[in-house]
């Protein structure tokens, strides 16, 4: 299930996607999970984030999450205008770390059949709550191409759900 509000429909969601999928091809630079972010709000990045498990020793660093902590005081006061965007479909950590965090626009490019993420927000009414816009599929193909370049295997196994 996928829904986005008139007003998010309306911006750029591609020139926004670019900017994470470079936050992605930094991380595949690093040699980290090949995941980026950024936060939006009112037409302007905030806050950006990359993948970074491995040069901070944390499973916990994912692109997502390093973007919203990075988001600051401008996320803490402008959270209900505040847009998510990453370039593979969150998983259940940045998922619920989104919805903790109030925002409430969540947008991604490459769908991710192993995390059923999708599923959590249609059916988690305390999800749903706080999620107003949950739409995928922007710029899916570039996002695909930076997994691919890096980890094929990683493409294959989100692509098949796990199989």
């Amino acid at each position: 299930m996928e829904f986005i509000l008139p007003e998010i429909a309306r911006l750029s969601l591609a020139e926004f996607m670019r900017e994470a999928l470079a936050e992605a091809e930094k991380a595949g630079q690093a040699g980290e999970v090949l995941i980026g972010a950024i936060v939006v709000i009112d037409s302007e990045i905030i806050a950006r984030g990359r993948a970074r498990h491995r040069s901070l020793k944390s499973r916990l660093r994912h692109a997502e999450l390093n973007a919203m902590l990075e988001g600051g005081e401008r996320l803490w006061n402008d959270y209900r205008r505040a847009i998510l965007f990453t370039t593979v479909e969150p998983c259940p950590l940045c998922l619920g770390a989104a919805v903790m965090a109030d925002i409430p626009h969540i947008i991604f490019g490459l769908r991710d059949k192993v995390m059923h993420s999708s599923y959590t927000v249609e059916t988690n009414p305390y999800v749903r709550r706080h999620i107003k816009s949950y739409y995928g599929g922007v710029l899916a193909e570039e996002s695909a191409a930076i997994v691919a370049k890096y980890d094929p295997e990683t493409l294959k196994y989100i692509q098949a759900g796990g199989l």
